[in-house]
């Protein structure tokens, strides 16, 4: 009796463990879906505002990289595979937006140049995201127990998506207040002669008043 109970106990233990791994391997796969299609949101956005700034600053090499990676963007928004072609399109993309002549025209245009850059720190950022979620994945359906008991059925294992999505580098649009400036030394107000102190209307003395100098 005894010898029965163990075997049942395991047996159990067995069938839940599966079943867990089974559930795990769905919601990886749903979190990898959902990633990816996050991921294909932020491309269609940077590759819009690459084809607006292009538009505005007549940039035809920008404006022909977008159109080029806007190509396979109804497909991907139907659940096509992010697959190389996809990364060599993006990667034009990329290298066109960190350009000299994208630079040079985004400061006539900096709301435009700002959209485009933003674009690019998301897409970057939702990389990470679906590239995680792949990883994720990967690790768990290379497991042995799910290997040996095709726990995956047959789903392929997911791919990442490889693109050179390092961010432009620009030059800042206006000075910052730096030490030595001619607003003064430190803008929290020390040492500045923009915030000197005043007496109040009662004599007292304003806020920001140098310790030594109250009477």
């Amino acid at each position: 009796m005894t010898v029965l109970v163990v075997v049942v106990a395991l047996v159990v233990a067995i069938a839940t463990y599966l079943t867990w791994l089974a559930r795990r391997l769905d919601r990886l796969a749903a979190r990898v879906s959902d990633a990816g299609g996050g991921l294909v949101t932020q491309l269609v956005a940077r590759a819009d505002a690459a084809a607006q700034l292009a538009e505005r600053c007549g940039l035809d090499e920008l404006a022909a990289s977008a159109a080029r990676a806007r190509v396979s963007y109804p497909a991907l928004l139907a659940g096509a595979p992010l697959d190389a072609a996809v990364e060599l399109a993006e990667n034009a993309l990329s290298r066109a937006l960190r350009s000299a002549e994208v630079a040079a025209a985004g400061q006539r245009f900096p709301i435009e140049l700002h959209a485009v850059d933003s674009g690019a720190a998301r897409v970057a950022l939702a990389r990470q995201f679906h590239n995680d979620a792949v990883r994720d994945q990967r690790a768990l359906a290379g497991r042995r127990v799910v290997r040996v008991l095709h726990l995956s059925g047959r789903r392929s294992p997911p791919g990442y998506f490889e693109i050179d999505d390092a961010l432009p580098v620009r030059e800042e649009p206006w000075p910052r207040l730096v030490e030595g400036s001619a607003y003064g030394a430190d803008i929290s107000g020390r040492d500045n002669p923009a915030r000197e102190d005043r007496p109040g209307r009662d004599g007292s003395l304003g806020h920001g008043d140098r310790p030594g100098l109250a009477s």
